[in-house]
């Protein structure tokens, strides 16, 4: 079975990206065309746009689908006391495959005392987390209808928060929770070795290669993508590596013919 572990959809029409749509039913056609059996969805909260994916919402949008799993998620800068509650909860949930956190696109430290129920809840259950890893992407949107939606004006705060999605910063928590598997998603894209370091040195650690490039941009060249490829061969070195490493696409990000592609 071909599983994707990471990948988003969403109801809205989408800008700037390889395809328009990333609704559960244009996903069920790719699953089909690239012979998938399983596509993880992930919720999301990015306070900074206002915007998002809840929990409960995606759960709904999946129910009664089984070739659809989620990961749970938390705004950890607004009630995260509840969402906490909420994830203790919904984890017990056959659909619910793991938990994804987004430090950088908020501001959290993911060593922080405030998440151990979380990571505690997640150890009880045998689920993983995960985190975003690597490049933050700027939180407003170009198009500007969507700039005056959401308001966008001035720096953009995400500008200021990228230690926080550094390999190295995860380490904290991993180090806290050694029980716990924890995916550094993305490769930790721009900082592949840092990331590596980081699994050599807990064997507890994983990661993913979705999000890679923006398909159909500017970086989506034959020669970019032999630099990943090369990137992704030095992750399979590591002691376990073809286990440690897995398929995933950040679709819509990320086309499932490029994710394919790389592997």
């Amino acid at each position: 079975m071909i599983i994707d572990i990471h990948a988003h959809t969403t109801n809205n029409t989408l800008w700037d990206l390889h395809v328009k749509n990333a609704r559960i039913e244009d996903l069920e056609l790719l699953m089909e065309k690239y012979g998938l059996g399983l596509v993880v969805l992930m919720a999301t909260y990015f306070p900074f746009k206002k915007g998002g994916l809840p929990n409960r919402e995606l759960l709904k949008r999946i129910k009664g689908r089984p070739k659809f799993g989620m990961f749970l998620s938390l705004d950890a800068m607004n009630k995260p006391a509840e969402g906490i509650a909420e994830i203790q909860e919904l984890i017990a949930d056959p659909a619910v495959v793991g938990i994804k956190l987004y430090p950088g696109y908020q501001d959290f430290d993911c060593a922080s005392e405030m998440l151990s129920p979380l990571y505690r809840a997640a150890e009880a259950y045998g689920k993983p987390v995960a985190f975003h890893t690597g490049e933050l992407h700027h939180c407003c949107p170009k198009d500007e209808r969507e700039k005056k939606k959401y308001k966008c004006a001035g720096k953009c705060r995400i500008d200021e928060l990228g230690h926080l999605a550094r390999p190295k910063a995860i380490a904290q928590a991993v180090r806290k929770f050694p029980n716990v598997n924890f995916i550094l998603s993305h490769l930790g894209n721009p900082f592949f070795a840092e990331a590596r370091e980081v699994m050599a040195a807990y064997p507890n650690v994983y990661t993913d290669i979705s999000g890679q490039l923006v398909s159909g941009s500017q970086e989506d060249t034959a020669g970019y993508k032999s630099q990943i490829r090369e990137e992704i061969k030095k992750f399979l070195e590591l002691p376990g590596g073809i286990d440690r490493v897995m398929f995933g696409t950040d679709f819509p990000i990320q086309s499932y013919a490029d994710s394919v592609g790389l592997i």
